[in-house]
């Protein structure tokens, strides 16, 4: 398991240090966040094809790792070439540099790969031929779920911010009329399904590990938090949609008093 662990952190250490080369001269170092999602599909293989595995669970979470991961990679890809550089970036590396900026963002984004991919990597290293079981089963519903809202969410919006007309607007129609953040709701959804579905079958409560960071960094850090900083100050009527409307599960708004 060391073994492999270490494989796709130095996988993944190649690839970003040479996306962040390839970032200095066209000072766009968001792009780094295009590669999150399509990350864990090419550390996947690599493990798959390393280790020899071709299990049906292997196919499996290869499937609904490839969907959402390549998924995520091509919608970053297509809205971020439409805007500016992200602010954040910017700000860290007027701060601290270029170097510090590939030490606190690229470097940290390998350890998290390397965590967050742990069901996957200990999944597909096992030897064992299992049949579909009914927690398995379960983990396959729970992820393709976390897929589609998480896939709704990202086509909601990007339709309400094609609008021209809507810029500056709230957006609180379709999913987001249910949550603040339903595509991070989606992603930490997805997570849990891939834990689910990866524990059926090896019973290594460790891989825990990958959906409370995940979900723990969608709502306090670098998601839910960190984005309502700004909005409740940038859009109009923020104040009452955080009122009304959950922060992250999908439900029904709250009785206005």
């Amino acid at each position: 398991m060391i073994e492999n662990f270490l494989i796709i952190l130095a996988f993944n250490w190649l690839v970003v240090t040479l996306l962040w080369f390839s970032t200095l001269k066209i000072r766009r170092a968001d792009f780094i966040d295009i590669y999150w999602g399509p990350s864990f599909f090419f550390s996947a293989l690599l493990i798959f094809f390393l280790n020899n595995n071709f299990t049906l669970a292997s196919y499996i979470i290869l499937i609904l790792v490839g969907i959402w991961g390549m998924r995520l990679g091509l919608y970053l890809f297509f809205r971020n070439i439409k805007k500016d550089e992200d602010k954040r970036y910017i700000k860290i590396r007027d701060s601290i540099g270029n170097i510090g900026l590939y030490f606190i963002t690229y470097m940290i984004q390998v350890i998290l790969i390397g965590l967050v991919s742990l069901p996957i990597q200990i999944l597909i290293i096992q030897n064992e031929a299992i049949d579909l079981n009914f927690i398995s089963l379960i983990g396959v519903i729970v992820t393709f779920t976390g897929i589609i809202i998480e896939s709704i969410a990202d086509l909601q919006m990007s339709k309400f911010k094609a609008i021209p007309n809507n810029k500056g607007k709230l957006m609180d129609k379709g999913l987001w009329q249910f949550s603040r953040h339903p595509n991070y709701f989606g992603d930490s959804l997805f997570w849990w399904g891939i834990f689910i579905f990866s524990y059926s079958y090896t019973s290594n409560l460790l891989i825990v590990i990958s959906p409370i960071i995940m979900t723990y960094f969608l709502m306090r850090v670098s998601g839910v938090t960190l984005l309502e900083r700004q909005l409740r100050y940038k859009k109009e009527g923020y104040e009452e949609y955080i009122n009304n409307t959950s922060s992250f599960i999908l439900m029904p708004k709250k009785n206005k008093k």
